[in-house]
């Protein structure tokens, strides 16, 4: 019997599977009661097999696809498939039945001159008009897709946003590559013309309303509550369990909402060329109540550590109170004082997103934040949040315009 491999995990709420070998008539069946088996224990979410090391499969095993996908009501994605399966693929119909995705084509050390790391992520110049954006150790295929899909979305929605065209390799690492735009972050420009602090905050305010006031259409995003509990759960190493039961408790107080969320709005996120705002990094658009973006912006600009506000916003303090005040303003069309009603309920968010941040850090960094920064966050959490929690739960009950 010719050998395959077929390993299952669940990500993003997908059932995924790592399928490798040969599937032929003398394993097809196994190969079938394995996936249905793996469906049977996880019944929700859509399918994906990433197919990397696919080396050859027959009609038997195409019949195990061609069986499933009767029995699914979300389109199955067939993804990294090498340029020989995917003509099996294409010639016996299955890639007008599945979603199927070529694996990316592989950029060379030698086309490439290193722009900067930030984050686990490594970005390159490719000529001078493509971006490489490397992705760190253990980033799965279908994330990338996901972010390049949003980036799409977000596009034709009237979101401006860099242009996402394509999924490669580089030295054993995903990437993808963007158009090269002649524009600087926010981040950047604040440390070149601080006195227009004020005119880039205001951008980003309409930006930022812009976003929450769009529609995506032909794009599954998560919810921002669903991740927030994930992340709730991650807290498991800092927090006790009766604490996380509170963050969960928190969260559920949040009404939920059909809002587009960015998820990381920060000055290092947002590019401005030719005087206009427009955004890299979609990876966390999803859905839900635009308290949630507004408290991940206060924690940032308006933490109570001076350190991690610096950290956070690259801002010293008092820049970052009156940026956060010029967006607000600019974001609710009001003047600075009339934001002040908003602030409580923005501020208890803030405060469940900061208990929540070394998790979230792990997740979308790949590894740790450091004990300073974590044990900041932890202490913030039991001396503000969870004696609070009744008080901010009401808060949170409170419905943002």
């Amino acid at each position: 019997m010719e050998k395959y491999t077929l390993k299952a995990s669940i990500e993003d709420g997908k059932l995924c599977f790592d399928l490798s070998g040969v599937i032929n008539s003398r394993n097809a069946k196994e190969f079938g009661d394995i996936v249905a088996a793996e469906r049977e224990k996880h019944p929700k979410g859509s399918i994906v097999f990433n197919c990397d090391g696919l080396e050859h499969i027959t009609s038997a095993g195409l019949r195990v696809f061609l069986l499933l996908s009767t029995k699914e009501k979300k389109t199955i994605r067939l993804v990294n498939v090498s340029p020989m399966i995917y003509d099996i693929f294409d010639v016996t119909g299955i890639s007008q039945i599945f979603e199927v995705v070529k694996a990316p084509r592989d950029i060379s050390h030698e086309e490439t001159r290193k722009m900067g790391s930030s984050g686990g992520i490594t970005a390159y110049y490719i000529g001078e008009d493509t971006l490489l954006k490397v992705y760190p150790d253990g980033t799965r295929l279908d994330t990338i897709e996901k972010e390049r899909k949003n980036a799409q979305a977000a596009l034709l929605s009237g979101i401006p946003t860099i242009i996402a065209y394509d999924v490669v390799t580089y030295q054993g690492h995903y990437g993808m590559l963007y158009e090269l735009v002649k524009a600087n972050t926010v981040a950047a420009l604040l440390e070149d013309t601080p006195w227009k602090l004020g005119q880039y905050a205001e951008k980003m305010g309409h930006l930022l309303k812009k976003i929450h006031s769009s529609t995506l259409k032909n794009v599954e995003l998560p919810r921002a509550s669903e991740i927030y509990k994930d992340w709730a759960r991650g807290m498991a190493p800092w927090l006790h369990s009766m604490e996380i039961d509170v963050l969960k408790w928190l969260i559920d107080s949040i009404p939920e909402a059909e809002n587009i969320l960015y998820g990381s709005f920060h000055a290092y996120n947002v590019f401005i060329q030719h005087g206009k705002p427009f955004l890299i990094n979609m990876a966390g658009l999803c859905y839900g109540n635009p308290v949630y973006d507004l408290g991940t912006i206060y924690m940032i600009y308006r933490n109570e550590s001076e350190k991690l506000t610096k950290r956070l916003s690259g801002l010293e303090p008092f820049q970052a109170e009156k940026f956060w005040k010029a967006m607000m303003a600019a974001y609710f069309d009001c003047d600075e004082p009339a934001v002040k009603k908003y602030e409580e309920t923005i501020r208890a968010a803030a405060l469940l997103r900061s208990a929540l941040y070394p998790a979230s850090y792990q997740v979308s960094h790949g590894d740790g934040i450091s004990e300073e920064d974590t044990e900041l966050f932890v202490a913030q959490a039991r001396r503000n949040l969870f004696p609070s929690a009744e008080r901010l739960a009401s808060l949170l009950e409170e419905q943002i315009p």
